[in-house]
């Protein structure tokens, strides 16, 4: 399978747990369809895609929706809460927080990385989250639990995944990069590794991405056996006083060389690995 070769749209993962997944590793989504009503996951960047995941939901159900999830606060995942009908948002407590402190920033730079789509987004009113956690926080809509978890710092300071114990499905937002390299411009790194490996102990058979095609447990653990490769080169160029560019010209991914993004993810990535080994992100 090739990082365009997957399947994508809508698909139903276990019973009334659908995963959205686009080509090319964009951003994925999902929703559920419980007793009482939907749970949208990840809202996504225009309103053109928030569009077609509420109509994909619709499609299979009337039943309306009673929750909106976001798992971080990147752009491509929750621009899309403008679009959702009036539904408490659930997030990270720091999700809210540096939504607020990122807002322009943010907005400016995925201008620049998507400038198509620009004029798509533009005039949408940031939609925050209202309803925050820190730790857990598990939804009783029927008889599942539907789980939401926090495992520590990886992609931002507040990635939350949700969780289905007894389908055994994961979405895990930008936890997980399935065959991209991860996205780490606003992430820790070193903290990530660990934080991966705490997710990929979660029984679960099916593993839905922020981005890329669905996977399981050993994708997310290929996954931090990527950042794994690079955080390692990174301590040791680090260590014997390398540069970060000096790093990156050394680096080799070996198995995960065909990973996508390498171009535009490796530098920041490399970036704020340093930051981290500089004890500039202590709390």
């Amino acid at each position: 399978m090739t990082q365009s070769d997957y399947q994508t749209g809508a698909i139903e993962v276990a019973p009334g747990a659908y995963a959205f997944i686009q080509a090319g590793g964009a951003t994925d989504a999902g929703f559920l369809v419980e007793e009482e009503g939907v749970v949208i996951i990840d809202t996504l960047m225009t309103p053109a895609l928030a569009e077609r995941l509420l109509a994909e939901a619709r499609r299979v159900t009337d039943k309306p929706v009673r929750y909106v999830v976001n798992t971080h606060w990147h752009g491509d995942h929750l621009f899309g809460n403008a679009l959702m009908p009036q539904a408490p948002i659930i997030a990270h407590d720091t999700c809210r927080d540096d939504l607020a402190t990122e807002w322009d920033t943010h907005r400016e730079f995925l201008r620049d990385l998507y400038p198509a789509l620009y004029e798509e987004w533009r005039d949408l009113p940031q939609t925050p989250p209202n309803l925050t956690f820190s730790d857990t926080l598990t939804l009783h809509l029927g008889e599942r639990p539907v789980e939401l978890r926090f495992f520590g710092k990886a992609h931002t300071r507040g990635d939350v995944a949700v969780y289905l114990p007894t389908e055994g499905v994961f979405f895990a937002g930008d936890l997980s990069f399935h065959r991209y390299i991860p996205n780490a411009r606003d992430g820790f790194p070193l903290a990530w590794a660990d934080t991966a490996g705490r997710a990929a102990q979660v029984e679960c058979d099916v593993v839905v991405p922020g981005h890329g095609p669905l996977g399981t447990r050993a994708d997310m653990d290929e996954m931090r056996e990527c950042l794994l490769r690079i955080t390692a080169h990174g301590e040791r160029s680090f260590a014997q006083g390398r540069s970060e560019e000096e790093a990156l010209a050394t680096l080799g991914l070996g198995p995960f060389s065909g990973w996508g993004r390498q171009e535009d993810r490796l530098p920041p990535l490399m970036s704020r690995l340093y930051r981290e080994l500089r004890g500039e992100f202590a709390e």
